[in-house]
């Protein structure tokens, strides 16, 4: 039963060193490739499918998604212009907080709808004499365009304008409001301001998708709280299908490490089993590197960038730092792997001059015995259990360093 064991914890414990190496590759791949910032930027193309908004907000300095100069909200730009800005170098920003994407949103739908919805109503409240009545009313209006709140006191306090040429046309200015209101198919309420705003975006899609978000809320706070709960469901998305590619990349690079490396699960738990010296070594060393806190403190500093999204945290431009940086760490974990003094590596040996029915014909460490010609009673046998032994290790590594970390505390403490 003990031997048992310790061969379970010895591949536990190779399986921990061999997906926090698989972790740090990902890692490497991740920040070469800028996978995150992409995969932000596709998650927020279906979000926004408007090119021109996409611009606009893309290159908003508070997001600064893309490497390119900021657009102001009211600059008219072409849709093929935009959408060559939205589709451009991307920078190395993979998370936006979701306060930030609904301000820069709404201050760029507003920023036209203001001045062209509320433009008629302010310059008729302009023209009138100056004194309380005027400053009353002006004060009124920007609440309504500022907050979404104070339409129906604005329209109740039209009776107490003595001029009745002033409230007459300012009356009017208010119905040409719903109007617009209207036209983008919702009912005028306190919230007119937002609504207003929907009007100004040219997406179908995101036009009623938005829309369906102002409509249900009464306050442009509650605007606000509609828009961040939506944007959270679409990082969610982003979240869960950047962990699908990252656990697809997962398992390439395993594959590759298993193939490059020759770990074959089935003929190091043979080994173990047939050694117990090595199986009691490997033992004595993953306990000691449990129980002292060290392979802890290293599953954890890949934890973070195994699958999930870091709030707000931009990627380090030191491109050649990360490189050396990393490199070293990889060649530090393959001389981890190295140190267990497993059966892993390739070799090329001719023996030839062995009997066919020798052991080592059947080594399946050395690649002279996987040719037909050279091994014709014993190439298949070794073939398929060194498919299935690296079958074994990349489905096993792909796991990541913290699964295999839990079960390893699990056993140590028994």
């Amino acid at each position: 039963m003990a031997a048992i064991v310790e061969v379970i914890g010895g591949m536990v414990f190779l399986y921990v060193l061999l997906s926090i190496l698989v972790t740090e590759i990902n890692s490497l791949i991740s920040r070469a490739t800028r996978l995150r910032a992409r995969n932000l930027r596709h998650t927020l193309n279906n979000v926004i499918d408007d090119p021109v908004l996409q611009a606009k907000v893309y290159t908003h300095p508070l997001i600064q998604l893309v490497k390119a100069d900021p657009l102001t909200a009211t600059q008219r730009i072409s849709r093929d212009e935009a959408a060559k800005i939205a589709d451009g170098p991307i920078n190395a920003v993979d998370w936006i907080e979701p306060e930030t994407f609904v301000d820069v949103v709404l201050s760029t739908v507003k920023a036209d709808s203001d001045q062209r919805v509320f433009g008629a109503l302010l310059n008729i409240i302009d023209g009138m004499p100056a004194g309380p009545e005027r400053r009353g009313l002006r004060l009124m209006v920007n609440r309504v365009i500022t907050t979404g709140d104070g339409l129906a006191e604005l329209r109740q306090s039209l009776r107490y304008v003595r001029d009745r040429r002033y409230r007459y046309a300012i009356a009017d200015a208010l119905n040409q409001i719903d109007e617009e209101i209207s036209q983008v198919g919702l009912q005028p309420t306190d919230n007119i301001a937002m609504m207003a705003s929907m009007g100004q975006v040219e997406s179908p899609y995101l036009r009623n998708t938005l829309s369906a978000v102002v409509a249900s809320a009464a306050s442009v706070e509650d605007t606000r709280a509609n828009l961040e709960t939506w944007f959270n469901r679409a990082m969610s998305r982003a979240s869960a299908n950047y962990a699908s590619k990252m656990k697809n990349l997962s398992l390439a690079v395993a594959l590759v490490i298993a193939l490059a490396v020759n770990i074959d699960t089935l003929h190091i738990a043979r080994a173990l089993w047939e050694d117990p010296a090595r199986r009691a070594q490997i033992s004595s060393e993953a306990n000691y590197t449990v129980q002292s806190g060290q392979l802890a403190q290293d599953v954890n500093a890949v934890e973070q960038d195994d699958d999930v999204f870091r709030a707000n945290q931009a990627q380090s431009e030191s491109g050649v730092e990360d490189v050396i940086g990393t490199g070293a760490e990889l060649a530090n974990r393959l001389q981890d792997l190295q140190d267990l003094s497993l059966p892993i590596g390739w070799s090329f040996d001719d023996v030839s001059d062995i009997p066919a029915d020798h052991n080592i014909r059947f080594n399946p460490n050395n690649l002279w015995n996987y040719f037909p010609d050279n091994n014709p009673d014993g190439w298949g046998a070794l073939l398929l259990g060194k498919i299935l032994g690296i079958a074994a290790t990349v489905i096993a590594a792909a796991q990541g360093a913290p699964f295999w970390f839990g079960i390893a505390n699990k056993i140590i403490s028994r």
